[in-house]
């Protein structure tokens, strides 16, 4: 009898079937850490030849961060989810990393609107993985775009390294679980004090459940817009001009969605389950769930009751935000609070002025940062060119750092800087560097 053996690891993804799900890139990157090896070494050498894609293999090639700006589609259910689904489960010899994805959810919402662009956190979950002694890792609940705080401690999600101010895609070629991949600082629970206060906890146990319905269950495409063709039939009177001022939408946008024309977006749907008081499962399966909306309660409902703020909630909210100099801008804030950016800047004034300023000086900070790190990555480049005795070209050094990253002009003179020191030394060596360079050329 034959066994099969796999390539890499065969790693067990950690808390299949639970809210605490692993997500598809921090398995990667603890496959890596498994090997003593880096994400970028297994995209290279494992990855990108099964694969077999020809602008995966061109950025392995010649650098650059092309891929990875949008490797957030890896937990997501499009056809790059896919592909490293079967890769990784021919790589481990698995056959529950569709799990770590949310393949599941293809014809339920669309892919806009479903995952964040870039890389949150929740500190204290990477903390408590570290004091419990259990494998730090990064859950797929903090790649949902409405996700904005973590699901288990009621914190708000983090996406900002606090020691160097960097954000980060959501897989990176140094990626490892619980550390900034720019300065590899801890990303653990670095405050002491949380946001716990803010928000209804009976909001956050229905988010939870509304996770692990979303990531376990199967859906046909039209049972969004069959269940809301019931619930406006015997709960609206048929009425869609009464469904629209119930759910706060367009009659258009819910028409829409009523008669499978669209999709209706995550948060529209975590929305429209809430106000009806409805598990996901209930919703889908109308059958089982038949609830009754009078007209007393669908009138009651009026515009300007919709729109009332909890200020209280706000005003908290923002007092923690200067207190601890998060770095949100006023947009951000405004979304969180689901409220208007010019409601914040007439009512709280004050406070507004203190975030934009905090606001303002973390992207002074990014900038300071990315210029470092930019020319930190030219000075290697013209030093590996030099050393495998090659003329660093703008062509060659950009077929390093990524292409167009010498478009802007503080990056280019610091490149001819460089190059013109090298010009400084010997006449016959620099000579001989552009040769080199030619007839790689050719």
């Amino acid at each position: 009898m034959s066994l099969q053996r796999s390539c890499l690891y065969s790693i067990e993804p950690i808390g299949i079937g639970s809210v605490e799900v692993e997500s598809l890139s921090s398995y990667i990157s603890r496959l890596a850490a498994a090997h003593c090896i880096t994400v970028g070494d297994i995209m290279t050498h494992l990855i990108a030849p099964e694969l077999g894609k020809k602008y995966i293999n061109n950025i392995v090639s010649i650098g650059g961060n092309g891929f990875y700006k949008s490797s957030s589609a890896i937990n997501g259910y499009g056809i790059i989810a896919e592909d490293f689904i079967k890769v990784i489960e021919s790589l481990t010899c698995r056959k529950d990393i569709l799990e770590t994805t949310f393949v599941n959810c293809r014809g339920l919402v669309p892919f806009r609107g479903l995952l964040k662009s870039s890389r949150y956190w929740c500190p204290s979950c990477f903390q408590a993985d570290l004091e419990s002694k259990q494998t730090v890792y990064e859950r797929l609940s903090w790649t949902l775009q409405p996700f904005h705080k973590c699901i288990i401690h009621d914190r708000l999600l983090e996406s900002t390294c606090p020691f160097c101010k960097s954000c980060m895609y959501t897989l990176e070629r140094k990626s490892i679980p619980g550390y900034c991949t720019k300065c590899f600082y801890w990303l653990g629970n670095y405050r002491d004090k949380q946001s716990t206060g803010i928000y209804c906890r009976k909001i956050n146990d229905s988010m939870r459940t509304f996770f692990l319905e979303f990531t376990n269950l199967s859906f046909e495409r039209d049972c969004v817009s069959h269940s809301l063709s019931f619930y406006i039939e015997n709960n609206f009177e048929g009425s869609l001009t009464k469904a629209a001022d119930f759910f706060g939408y367009s009659k258009s946008t819910l028409w829409g969605w009523k008669e499978g024309a669209n999709l209706a977006p995550l948060k529209a749907l975590i929305d429209i389950t809430s106000k009806l008081q409805l598990n996901l499962s209930s919703f889908i399966s109308v059958e089982k769930s038949r609830m009754i909306l009078t007209d007393n309660c669908i009138n009651k409902i009026s515009p300007s009751e919709r729109t009332k703020k909890n200020h209280d909630k706000i005003k908290d909210f923002l007092g923690i935000a200067i207190t601890e100099k998060k770095p949100y801008s006023l947009g951000e804030i405004a979304k969180l609070m689901e409220c208007d950016r010019k409601l914040l800047t007439q009512m709280y004034p004050n406070e507004c002025r203190q975030i934009k300023k905090f606001y303002l000086n973390s992207i002074e900070v990014k900038k300071k940062n990315k210029s470092e790190i930019m020319k930190k990555n030219i000075n290697n480049a013209v030093y590996t060119l030099k050393k495998q005795g090659t003329y660093p070209t703008r062509a060659k050094i950009e077929g390093i750092i990524g292409n167009g990253m010498l478009r802007e002009e503080k990056y280019r003179s610091y490149w001819e800087k460089k190059t013109n020191h090298l010009l400084m030394g010997d006449n016959n060596k620099v000579i001989n560097l552009k040769e080199n360079g030619r007839a790689d050329c050719e």
